[in-house]
C-alpha cells in the first residue's frame, strides 16, 4: 500500500495499458465483422459505463480514476483478474480469474472488499496530493 501512497501517475501507467490490452483482446474475439462496431469499441465501452468517449482514453494512457475501477470491475465481471491488471510484476499472475467458485468464498470476498477499500483510499489520498 506504501507503493501506492508514495507513488506518482507515471508509476501506474501500465494499468492503463493493461486495461486497453484486455478491450483490445475483446475486440479480437468478437465475431462482429466491422470492429468499430464491436461491442468493446472505445465508444461502446463509454456508452456502457456512462462516460465519454475521451474518458476511455484517459482511462487506458494509465491516469488513475474512479473510472478506472469502474473498468476494471466491469473486466473482472467478463472474468478477468484484476490482480493481473493491478500488480505491477504480472508475470506468474493468471490474466483470467482462477475459478468462479474462488470469489463466493467468505475469505476471499472478505479481502477482496478490503483491496478494494484500500485501493479507493489510495486512489483520493493520491488524487489530493496532485
Amino acid at each position: 500500500m506504501e507503493d501506492i501512497f508514495n507513488g506518482k501517475a507515471k508509476d501506474f501507467y501500465f494499468i492503463g495499458e493493461r486495461l486497453q490490452q484486455i478491450r483490445e483482446e475483446l475486440i479480437e474475439k468478437d465475431p462482429t465483422e466491422d470492429k468499430r462496431q464491436s461491442p468493446f469499441s472505445r465508444k461502446a465501452m463509454a456508452e456502457r459505463l456512462g462516460v465519454d468517449y475521451q474518458t476511455i482514453t484517459n482511462i487506458e494512457r494509465g491516469p488513475l480514476s474512479f473510472n478506472t475501477i469502474k473498468l476494471l470491475l466491469y473486466y473482472y465481471s467478463l472474468g478477468y483478474n484484476p490482480i493481473w491488471v493491478m500488480s505491477p510484476d504480472n508475470e506468474f499472475i493468471p490474466k483470467m480469474n482462477v475459478g468462479a467458485n474462488l470469489v463466493y468464498q467468505d475469505d476471499v470476498q472478505q479481502h477482496y472488499k478490503e483491496l478494494e477499500s484500500s485501493i479507493v483510499t489510495a486512489l483520493t489520498t493520491f488524487k489530493n496530493q496532485i
